[in-house]
Order: C-alpha cells, then structure tokens, then sequence
C-alpha cells in the first residue's frame, strides 16, 4: 500500500518506530521516513526553491537528503577584507588565493564549507559609516565567488562574542542573559542587517549564532567569574541561542540556524554547581544522560544540532557512567540525541590536530607516543589516525561534517605544525576527504555530488 493512503496515526507510529529504533543508520530508513511524513503531511513536502531545508531530523538539498564530509575555510571571508582593505597577515594576493581555494574544493565535488562572517577581533569595519559598505560589497563579492564554484556556506555570526559587551561597556552575561542591553542591541543590529540583506541567496547554507559559546557556560563556578569576566550560565546560553534563532527566523524564514557549539564533558555538573545549588564535584566527569540532556538544552532552540569534537588520541572522549564505568562517546549516540529533538546532527568542527613537543604538551605525549607534530613532516604517523577519524563520520553516518581545516591563509598558521590540509603541502589528505565524502554520499544517497577523488 502506498504511504499516503495509510491512515494517519499509523504513519506517526511509522514515523515514532524508525525515530527510536533505528534513528536513521541507513538510507532506506530515512526514504522511508520522509515518504511516511509526506504521506500524513502532503502540504508540507520540501518545494526545491535551492535552499538547504530540513523534514524532521533530516537535511534536505533539491528535495533529496543531505549527507557531506567538507571543510572548515574559516577564513576566506578574511582573505577577502584583506584584499579589500589591504591588510599584510593573508599573503601577497588574498583575493587570488581566496579563489584558488573554492576552484580546489568545487573540483573534488563539495557543496558546503564553514566560515566566520565577521571581522576578527573586531567591529570597527562595520560599525564605521565610511567603512560599512565596503565591508558588505565583501561579503557580496564573496557570496559572488561562491555561486562561481557551487558552494554555500554556513555562516558564523559571532553574535555572542564579547566585543560587543566591551563595546557597551558591559559584562558578557549583560549580552547573553539580557535581550534589553546595549550590547544586544549591537548584536542585533549585526544580525538584522547581514541577514536581511541575504536572507533570499541560497548561497548561504546556514546562519550559526555564535562559535563555541556553550564551551563558556558556567565555568565560572558559583561566583560566575573567569578570568576576570562575568559568565553566563547554560540556561542562559541556551535561552539566548533561542532568542537569536528566532530573531533571525522572523527576518528570515528562509534558511537554517544552528548554534556553533563544543561542549565540556562535565557541562552537566558545572551547571549543578551555579545553577542548582551543589556544593562540589563541578569538574566531575559526566554520565551520558547527565551530559547529553545538557547539550540538547543548549541546542533546543535552534533548526540543527551543533557541536564540535577533535580526536582525543588514545584516551578519547568518555563518560563516567553511575557504576564507575567509561562510555565512550559516539557520533551514532549524538544522532539519536539530536533525532529525539526532531534535528540533524551538524559536527560544525572534526579531525585530528598536530600537536607541538613541548613541556604544555607533556602528558599528551606521554599517552600518545604515536601521535604526529606536522601533516607535511609525519604523514606516516598522522594517515592512519585520519583515516580513523573519516571512518568513524561515515560508519556513523553523520549528516553534514567540516573537517577543520581547509588552506589557511593567515600568517599566524604558516608554521610547521600548522592545523590545515593543503594541496600545496599535504595533497593526499585532502583527498581522503574527498574520498569518505564520496564513500559517505553512496552509502547515505544512493548518489555522489563528489568527483574524482583524485582532484587537480
């Protein structure tokens, strides 16, 4: 029998069946998933309009799930102010090497990438009359540069990011906690005026609220202070990614927010300590009902769930479960979190960094004498354990994955433990990239946007 004559509580029960038993592992669950929802909710079918959408936990692109491994390109909005306002940090040709990049990436098949859309460490190109167009005409030639290649970008906002309290002389938590200060009001401002201004241009994938914000939450202990700044709490962040969404789902009903989020493994104890009243243990490792309820109340607000992680090496990420037992931390375990809120799970940051031979570092290498300090200088050692960290995104088969990073520019990065593939010094790791992004499309779509891995 065809879906859409079945009787309607028996497709909600379809559809409450494949949520909690099979939290969409393979394809054939979430075709059938979205046929079921199709059939009990005809009207509301994604129409193809060219955005990025999402039915339930499932992210739809030309009325067809979703699946991609790409990168963070953090910068490029950067290299792009830097050739337009003739800063020295990108190189002797931002511009060009901007470009270069999205010809490599369009050229393996990706379709997203990451990036932060606002000026690093400041807002004066924005806020300043004389300055303030020049400062959008970049981000429309870079949208531009975009549509050239096929590729869309999810944009970080920074709207919780502290300048903004410090350019209204008041605290953080003035700015997460208070929709009615000052600095809101210029987080806001920011926030009308990108979105609006691009708000019909499916070029942009997503709007993510603010980068890594719920990493803050309570670590300020019951004083709420940290380093001499004022800390909010999870609830707040929670209400103010909340908040944020729907600011910018007024302006804009047409794309997806999401938050931008890393977490703490004892996120949920933290919150004891300043919130609920509890008197010790505010580092203590989480159970995973403790630490999963804590980051979905962060993400709840919001269309996709969001968080970061990085290889840990031999220890991984874990939780203390109540019998003193450790869990490790999956990404299939995230989905079903993220499922049960009716979202898709985004891993906004993912992958393996180089770590430096230093005393900082001691302990790491202590329990990680096979780790690796450079891509370039110790492929040997650094292959496997990215090769590990491909698998797992598309054993799991996560959604959508940017891998960080992708070609950095700045001259802070050009150094030999540097975080970044490039085609330039490490050729053969973007293309397993490419690679799992394929292996991951035909496992999950039936189809690959990816071409041929071997790239340019």
């Amino acid at each position: 029998m065809e879906a859409n004559t079945l009787p309607a509580f028996k497709v909600r029960m379809a559809m409450l069946h494949t949520l909690r038993f099979a939290a969409f592992r393979r394809a054939g669950m979430v075709c059938a998933w979205l046929i079921a929802l199709q059939g009990c909710c005809p009207k509301q079918a994604p129409v193809d309009d060219g955005f990025l959408k999402k039915v339930g936990p499932v992210l739809m692109l030309h009325g067809k799930p979703f699946y991609e491994i790409s990168f963070n390109k953090f910068d490029l909005f950067w290299q792009m102010l830097a050739a337009e306002f003739g800063r020295k940090n990108f190189g002797a040709d931002p511009l060009a090497a901007a470009e270069r990049s999205l010809a490599t990436l369009n050229s393996f098949g990706f379709k997203t990438i990451r990036l932060f859309l606002y000026d690093f460490g400041s807002i004066s190109l924005y806020r300043e009359p004389e300055t303030r167009l020049r400062y959008l005409h970049t981000i429309d030639r870079m949208l531009d540069l975009c549509d050239k290649y096929d590729i869309r970008i999810v944009a970080s906002l920074g709207l919780g990011d502290e300048k903004y309290a410090k350019a209204a002389g008041e605290t953080w938590v003035d700015l997460v906690a208070n929709k009615d200060s000052k600095s809101r009001e210029l987080a806001e401002a920011y926030a009308r005026t990108i979105v609006e201004r691009y708000k019909d241009r499916p070029t942009i994938a997503m709007w993510e609220i603010q980068n890594e914000l719920l990493l803050a939450a309570d670590i300020g202990g019951r004083e709420r202070v940290w380093n001499k700044k004022m800390i909010p709490t999870l609830s707040e962040v929670a209400h103010f990614h909340k908040e944020m969404a729907g600011f910018i789902k007024a302006i804009d009903p047409n794309h997806l927010t999401t938050t931008g989020d890393s977490y703490r493994t004892s996120l949920w104890h933290q919150n004891q300590v300043v919130e609920h009243g509890a008197t010790h243990g505010m580092w203590t490792i989480d159970s995973w009902e403790q630490l999963s309820s804590a980051v979905a109340k962060a993400q709840a607000g919001v269309d996709v769930f969001h968080i970061h992680d990085y290889d840990k090496g031999r220890e991984g990420k874990f939780t203390i479960e109540p019998d003193g037992s450790k869990r490790e931390i999956s990404f299939a375990a995230w989905k079903e979190v993220a499922a049960r809120q009716g979202q898709p799970l985004y891993i906004g940051e993912w992958g393996a960094l180089a770590k430096q031979r230093n005393e900082k570092n001691a302990d790491f290498w202590a329990k990680n004498p096979d780790w690796f300090d450079s891509f370039a200088g110790q492929r040997d050692k650094a292959k496997p354990i990215i090769q590990r960290c491909l698998d797992l995104i598309v054993a799991d088969q996560v959604q959508l994955t940017h891998w960080w990073a992708f070609e950095s520019e700045r001259q802070m990065d050009q150094v030999p433990h540097r975080m970044d593939f490039t085609m330039k010094e490490t050729p053969e790791f973007v293309r397993m990239v490419a690679e799992a992004n394929r292996r991951l499309q035909l496992a999950t779509m039936g189809f690959t946007y990816a071409k041929d891995p071997a790239g340019p």
